[in-house]
């Protein structure tokens, strides 16, 4: 267990309300310092500094004349834009909490996750508004606002178009540093929605811990993938250039696109997940950027060393985290590749700015009491728990997730279940093993599926994916050959895996992905596949 108790300074919970605690005041010295830098680059239009400043006031002030109060929810849907970030920051500096709905959640889940929230607003592109207004809950909001035309009321009462209206004298709400400012959706394919509910104060403990793991240059220029990495681009004064890209499908975006884009601004700086950094390096002649920043999904060797192949001169990084403890830790591709003999893949050293623990594998709650029995020691693999400023402590309207997730000790210290499977070396690195729920336990062993996946992709060059599943008791592996392979059974192994499994499945057939990165494997969806016979 590590203890590391540097944390940002200033964040207290003292409950007094400030406007210099409100997030969004943070723009307002950028603008003051740099003004005249370009702050967003999209291709429907940019924005400097200065003018991002005076639309997200003039938004605020439509937003408080329409009866917008501090502490009620506004959804956002809108893709990665100048308007998304016009709408969320005039949002939070009106004191509410914007609750921001992912473009990678299906269609399906986008009402019941828009209602969960309980908003008193609704801001989002034109189409999303005519699915706000199938649903009873949604469609009488006291605010909506589209990005494009309102008329006679449809699809929504403003548009964004009204604000130049609008004066650009509006201060920051005060607010407690521990007032939510920003919800975000984790998960959504069963059960009650997580939002992870981000405070002001955490999300200034994230800025603050991103800009110390990843420390960018004021002249750099980042083209983020991300929505919460152009956040903090906004709040320390560095350009975001915005991907044009489908944000519903990362793995299919169109790399010349991208790559004429990277020249065109003179981007420094790639920060995306695994599935787009493999586009623009599958090119004959991708751009190269000083830095690529990736994560979001584990990253094999192999993508490692085709990156460093296209990007010859670019120094590649790899983040761990999640969307409740970003960042966690940040390893270079070069130290990552000189221990990829070891067990599992290294995510590097945590950052001093979060407190570390591994426990015993359990799918079931912990008690705050058991900590210390269940914490295991260094060279042990278990689940990771992590607890610090920057690591979201609850999620909106949903006990059931933070007993399931959070560990609340009786000093108020909030430990985060990652999920993650891996332990620590004597070098205070970080290796991941595989995902709790996907741990195999087949009688007396327990298996961690990530290890004996790379087990098989090594007796099995040829496949394109790899997945060690338990069903009843027995080890599945299952392999996503090439189309080119031929039908039936794979060829013979080399070298045998030391794990034998109970059953190989083998199919050219791609595998279930996540929705968000298209990158992980759905492992669920997969055995439900194989249970079906449908692979």
């Amino acid at each position: 267990m590590t203890d590391k108790k540097t944390y940002p300074s200033g964040i207290q919970r003292d409950g007094v309300k400030s406007p210099d605690n409100n997030i969004a005041s943070m723009l307002d010295g950028v603008a003051s310092r740099v003004g005249g830098r370009q702050a967003l680059v999209h291709k429907n239009g940019s924005v400097t500094f200065d003018e991002l400043l005076d639309r997200v006031k003039q938004c605020a002030n439509l937003l408080t004349r329409h009866g917008l109060e501090p502490g009620e929810r506004v959804i956002v849907m809108i893709p990665m834009s100048v308007d998304l970030y016009v709408a969320l920051l005039a949002i939070i500096r009106c004191g509410a909490v914007a609750v921001f709905v992912d473009p990678w959640i299906p269609i399906k889940q986008i009402a019941d996750f828009a209602a969960f929230a309980e908003p008193s607003g609704f801001i989002g592109i034109p189409k999303s508004h005519f699915l706000r207004l199938l649903n009873r809950d949604l469609a009488s909001l006291k605010i909506s606002v589209t990005t494009g035309a309102a008329l006679l009321g449809v699809p929504a009462r403003h548009s964004l178009r009204e604000i130049s209206r609008h004066t650009t004298e509006h201060d920051a709400e005060p607010v407690a540093k521990d007032a939510p400012a920003l919800i975000t959706f984790t998960s959504g394919s069963s059960g009650i929605p997580k939002g992870a509910n981000r405070t002001h104060a955490f999300l200034t403990a994230q800025y603050e811990a991103l800009c110390g793991e990843l420390r960018f240059s004021n002249d750099d220029i980042d083209m983020p993938m991300f929505p919460v990495f152009a956040l903090r681009n906004l709040a320390a004064g560095i350009t975001s250039v915005i991907p044009d890209m489908d944000f519903k499908n990362v793995a299919e975006i169109e790399p010349h696109t991208i790559n004429r884009q990277l020249e065109d601004n003179e981007v420094t700086v790639v920060t995306a997940s695994p599935p787009f950094i493999d586009r623009l390096a599958a090119l004959e002649t991708p751009y190269q950027p000083r830095r690529v920043i990736t994560g979001g999904a584990p990253v094999t060797g192999k993508q490692l060393r085709k990156w460093k192949k296209a990007f010859p001169n670019s120094k590649i990084e790899i983040v761990y985290g999640s969307t409740e403890a970003e960042p966690v830790a940040l390893v270079s591709a070069n130290e990552r590749l000189s221990l990829e003999n070891e067990l599992g893949y290294c995510c590097g050293k945590p950052t001093t700015l979060v407190k570390t623990r591994i426990v015993k594998i359990t799918k079931s709650r912990i008690a705050p009491k058991d900590l210390s029995r269940i914490t295991l020691s260094q060279g042990e693999i278990g689940e990771l728990l992590v607890a610090g400023e920057h690591v979201c402590r609850s999620y909106f309207n949903n006990e059931e997730a933070v007993r399931d997730n959070k560990v609340l000790e009786s000093d108020g210290a909030c430990w985060h279940r990652m999920g993650d499977t891996g332990y620590f070396d004597d070098a205070g690195r970080f290796f991941l093993t595989g995902r709790v729920h996907s741990t195999i336990f087949r009688d007396e062993d327990v298996l961690h599926a990530q290890l004996v996946e790379d087990e098989y992709a090594k007796s099995y060059p040829d496949a394109e994916r790899v997945a060690a599943l338990e069903m009843d008791g027995k080890l599945v592996v299952a392999l996503q050959m090439p189309e080119s392979a031929p039908e039936g059974s794979p060829p013979s192994p080399v070298p045998p895996p030391s794990v034998k499994a109970d059953k190989i499945i083998a199919t050219r057939r791609g595998f279930p992905l996540d929705p968000r990165h298209n990158s992980k494997i759905d492992y669920d969806a997969l055995r439900r596949h194989i249970q079906r016979e449908t692979l």
